[in-house]
């Protein structure tokens, strides 16, 4: 047995293997058993991982039929023998030390789940760092030492960052429960993962660090595919919904499933076919998106779904509250302009005060000197000087 399974699915990414697979090879931890199943890659990826599991004896390689990355990660839980569970896309980096960071954290803390942070990556170039903001949230707490649940923060279950690669999950936990499973063939599998996981997770932490590299230039990742299945996210919807209901959580969580569902069909909206609309003017019908959870943004997008007739509508009205909130800021920057200047005026005003005291001063000394007696004793000798200079 050993203390960390990690599970990769792998679907086209021939590109990135060698050095995201090399990122967890070369860790500083090293008891692990690295299980890469092959999702029906139609590119060389297969060959390219039994090249490198020929050198490793580390690394298992199962291939299956095309099902997505969801049932890749199942199978993949059902093969792992380790104490711990990660899971890796196959197009990202890990951080040298990610692994022993993240495992040394849960064994202090005997986590249910590590949660950690990480950065967005283009073109080999960092774009943005990301992750939970559980410094905020828990403030001035010591994250060597110390564990949450969803009861110390309810809105967890149901806000990103969603994905499974930024957490190590202990197996004992996950085989606990037989619901821990990654819906097949759709869309963000993983968003409803993190809601049962986290939901029924006992003790939580997190490492404060951006361990993981997130590529989001691989044109032939699910996420850069996404618009293609503009369904998926109600469906997602609808499988957290009966979780909720079957576990008895719905009363109990009926204000954060509404931003929950508002904040993932506004999110997906952009760029999606007149379909998705209608279907999310369907589902808004039945959210409180007046329960105080919502942003302004998030609030503004779903009551602009429900007011408009079409999706040519409802972009109309965007691109213009958009338009008027650039106007808005270009005249709140004009005023600070004005304000600046008004300021920089004002300034300029008292040091023309202070020398415009300073130039009476002088000329009052300089009239009081002008009509001395000891001037005007002293003129003749000053005339006689003058006159010297001129021979």
């Amino acid at each position: 047995m050993v203390r960390i399974s990690v599970i990769v699915p792998v679907y086209n990414c021939e590109t990135y293997l060698e050095e995201s697979l090399g990122s967890i090879l070369k860790q500083t931890f090293n008891d692990t058993e690295i299980i890469c199943i092959d999702d029906g890659s139609s590119d060389a990826s297969l060959k390219i991982l039994n090249e490198i599991a020929s050198q490793d004896s580390r690394i298992e390689v199962f291939p299956q039929e095309n099902q997505g990355a969801g049932a890749a990660r199942n199978y993949g839980m059902e093969m792992a023998s380790g104490d711990y569970v990660y899971f890796f896309d196959a197009d990202d980096f890990l951080e040298r030390d990610g692994l022993e960071k993240a495992y040394s954290n849960a064994i202090r803390n005997d986590s249910d789940i590590v949660f950690f942070k990480f950065d967005q990556y283009k073109d080999n170039r960092l774009l943005a760092h990301s992750g939970p903001d559980l410094e905020m949230q828990f403030a001035g707490a010591d994250f060597d030492n110390f564990t949450f649940n969803w009861q110390d923060y309810r809105e967890g279950p149901f806000t990103g960052p969603f994905a499974p690669w930024l957490k190590l999950y202990k197996k004992e936990f996950l085989d606990a429960h037989e619901c821990f499973k990654f819906p097949n063939d759709l869309n963000h599998n993983d968003v409803p993962f993190h809601v049962m996981t986290f939901l029924k997770a006992s003790r939580i932490s997190f490492v404060p660090e951006h361990l993981y590299r997130y590529r989001i230039d691989n044109a032939a990742s699910i996420s850069n595919n996404r618009l293609k299945k503009y369904d998926h996210i109600f469906r997602i919807i609808h499988i957290v919904e009966d979780f909720l209901l079957s576990e008895d959580y719905i009363e109990e969580f009926k204000r954060e499933l509404d931003y929950f569902k508002a904040n993932r069909i506004t999110y997906e909206m952009y760029g999606r076919p007149e379909e998705y609309f209608y279907l999310a003017k369907e589902e808004l019908k039945s959210v409180d998106l007046s329960n105080g959870l919502l942003s302004k943004d998030t609030s503004f997008k779903a009551n602009t779904i429900l007011s408009s007739n079409s999706l040519e509508e409802y972009n109309h009205k965007i691109n213009a509250n958009k338009e008027i909130n650039g106007l808005k800021r270009e005249n709140m920057s004009l005023a600070d302009e004005i304000n600046s200047l008004k300021r920089k005026n004002k300034s300029l005003a008292y040091e023309n005060k202070l020398l415009s005291d300073k130039l009476k001063k002088a000329k009052d000394k300089n009239g009081e000197i002008l009509n001395s007696k000891s001037w005007k004793i002293t003129e003749p000798l000053r005339r006689i000087k003058r006159l010297k200079r001129k021979f």
